[in-house]
C-alpha cells in the first residue's frame, strides 16, 4: 500500500496542502495513521484526482534506486540516465534526481536549470522536503518527475564537509517517498566527492556507463573501491552494472567491451547503446530521445535496456 505525507499528497497532485486536509476532514479523502503520523494513500488520490492520474499508473512494488555513476566524464552518465527514464516511465513511475551542480540531467529533461527556484541544493543543505523541489518537466511523460539542479549545487561538497552524517542527506530525503516511485534515478557528477557519495548511499544499484573509448576504463577502478566502502553502511546496494555505450563496429570498441565482460561477467548489460548523433541533438533540443526520435536506433537500445532493467533481480 503506497502511502504519502499530506505535502507529499499535495504536490503529487498540483494542490495546497490544505485542500488536502480539508478532503481528509470532509471524510472524501480517508486518513491513514501510521504511528502518530496521518498518511493517505495514493490510490485514493487516484481517485479523488483522476485528471492528474490520467495516464499514468501506481507503483508496483518495491522501490528501485538506480546511481549512474562513472568517476571518468563524458562516458555518457547524463544521457543514459535521461534516456532510461523517459524510456521506464513508459509504464512506470519514475522520479529522476540530478546530484550534477552542471544540471545537464535538468536540462535533458526538459528543464532550464536557471529558472528553477529551489533545487537538490535546497534539500540538501537546507532540509526542504524534497516533494517541494520536484516538479514534471514533460507534459508528454506524465509519470517522470525531476528534482532538478543548478550550480547552487556546486558549493554542496564544501557546506556538507563538516556536517554529521553527511553523505546520509540524500537518503534521509527520499525515504518517505519509496512507496511514490517504481524507479529513482540519480545522475551523479563525474567525481567522488560527497555529491557522488550521497547518490551511492541511496542507491540499491549502480549502474555504470563505460564510453567505447580508449580511456574509457580509467576510474571504474576507483569508483569499485569507493562502492566497497559504501556497502559498510549501505547493505542495501545489492548490484553493481555496466553499460557498453557509444559502441560501435570498430576494434577498440570491440576490445574495451571483451574488457568489460571480463572484469564484469554477468554485471555487464546485454544492451549496449550504439554511437548515434540523435542522441547530442535530443539534449540540445531538451527531450529524451525516445521522444525526440523514437524510431532511432539508439532511442530502440534504450527501450531495451529499460526491458533488461526491468526484468533484472535487484
Amino acid at each position: 500500500m503506497s502511502l504519502l505525507s499530506f505535502a507529499e499528497a499535495a504536490a503529487r497532485c498540483g494542490v495546497s496542502e490544505m485542500t488536502i486536509r480539508r478532503r481528509v476532514r470532509d471524510g472524501s479523502l480517508p486518513e491513514i495513521k501510521v504511528g502518530a503520523r496521518p498518511r493517505v494513500r495514493l490510490s485514493d488520490l487516484a481517485r479523488l484526482y483522476p485528471d492528474v492520474f490520467s495516464g499514468a499508473r501506481l507503483p508496483a512494488g518495491p522501490c528501485r534506486v538506480l546511481a549512474f555513476a562513472n568517476q571518468k566524464g563524458g562516458v555518457g552518465k547524463t544521457s543514459t540516465c535521461a534516456n532510461l527514464a523517459a524510456a521506464l516511465a513508459r509504464s512506470a513511475l519514475v522520479l529522476c534526481v540530478d546530484c550534477d551542480p552542471q544540471g545537464n540531467l535538468t536540462q535533458a529533461l526538459g528543464a532550464h536549470p536557471d529558472h528553477l527556484e529551489v533545487t537538490l541544493y535546497n534539500v540538501l543543505l537546507e532540509r526542504l522536503p524534497l516533494e517541494r523541489v520536484t516538479i514534471r518537466p514533460l507534459p508528454a511523460l506524465p509519470n517522470l518527475s525531476l528534482a532538478g539542479a543548478n550550480l547552487d549545487l556546486a558549493s554542496a561538497d564544501h557546506q556538507l564537509a563538516g556536517a554529521v552524517a553527511r553523505e546520509m542527506r540524500l537518503r534521509q530525503a527520499l525515504e518517505a517517498h519509496l512507496t511514490a516511485y517504481d524507479y529513482i534515478l540519480i545522475d551523479c557528477p563525474p567525481s567522488l566527492g560527497l555529491l557522488t557519495l550521497n547518490a551511492l548511499t541511496a542507491a540499491t544499484e549502480v549502474i555504470v556507463p563505460v564510453d567505447m573509448g580508449v580511456f574509457s576504463l580509467r576510474g571504474v577502478a576507483k569508483l569499485m573501491d569507493t562502492i566497497a566502502e559504501v556497502r559498510a553502511v549501505n547493505p542495501g546496494l545489492t548490484r553493481v552494472r555496466a553499460l557498453s555505450n557509444r559502441a560501435d563496429n570498430t576494434n577498440l570498441s570491440q576490445d574495451v567491451s571483451a574488457e568489460l565482460a571480463r572484469g564484469f561477467g554477468d554485471d555487464l548489460f546485454r544492451a549496449s547503446i550504439r554511437r548515434s548523433v540523435r542522441i547530442g541533438e535530443a539534449q540540445a533540443a531538451r527531450l529524451p530521445l525516445p521522444l525526440y526520435r523514437p524510431k532511432d536506433p539508439a532511442a530502440q537500445d534504450f527501450l531495451d535496456l529499460s526491458e533488461e532493467v526491468r526484468h533484472a533481480q535487484a
